[in-house]
């Protein structure tokens, strides 16, 4: 003869609920502030930090990068580069990288970049 035996449990008290809810929305909230403060990292120099592309960059950043892939060329083969909207302001060597600062003209705006080229390309942006 078999005997089926019914158990019943009692799921975790009220408070569990509250402390997991109250849990899982802290965490929701770091995220989006992590979020928010990467991205207005990322979105005041995109092209320094390699992401050039929306909704970090604007059109300006998006022609300026553009700019600077013309450059780099130039700037590894150490030839004088001569385009409009591109001034050279100061070009220097030094630990096997070559260093250039430069005025570009773009959509209207003024901006200065100092571009490192030597294994890898880096840039910032500088005071004009």
């Amino acid at each position: 003869m078999k005997r089926w035996v019914l158990v019943l449990t009692e799921r975790g008290s009220d408070r569990e609920g509250k402390r997991r809810r109250i849990a899982a929305l802290l965490v929701v909230l770091g995220g989006l502030i992590g979020s928010f403060g990467v991205g207005s990292v990322l979105a005041s120099d995109p092209i320094g930090y390699g992401v050039p592309v929306w909704p970090f960059a604007d059109t300006a950043d998006r022609a300026e990068n553009a700019l600077l892939a013309e450059v780099v060329p130039a700037v590894r083969s150490g030839v004088p580069f001569e385009q409009a909207g591109v001034e050279v302001l100061r070009r220097t060597t030094a630990y096997g990288s070559a260093f250039w600062t430069l005025k570009l003209q773009v959509d209207g705006e003024t901006r200065c970049r100092e571009v490192a080229v030597g294994l890898t390309v880096t840039s910032r942006r500088v005071d004009c």
